[in-house]
């Protein structure tokens, strides 16, 4: 996936400059734009199993907030 991704981005680069058409400037921007999100590490911070019957709160506080 990653061989063909880049194809794509290299290739469409290659026929924006070339003065084909716009939209391939698109095509290679979208396809670096996936290939860099496939890359991009997982943000999982922390992993609890939970079984039936038990409850897990989650509380997102933005930066700024005290705690």
């Amino acid at each position: 996936m990653d061989a063909l991704l880049r194809r794509l981005a290299r290739s469409g680069l290659r026929r924006g400059m070339n003065g084909d058409h716009w939209a391939w400037f698109v095509l290679a921007g979208s396809a670096f734009l996936l290939r860099r999100a496939r890359r991009r590490p997982d943000a999982l911070i922390m992993s609890v199993p939970i079984e039936a019957g038990q409850r897990y709160l989650v509380t997102l506080r933005g930066p700024d907030d005290a705690g």
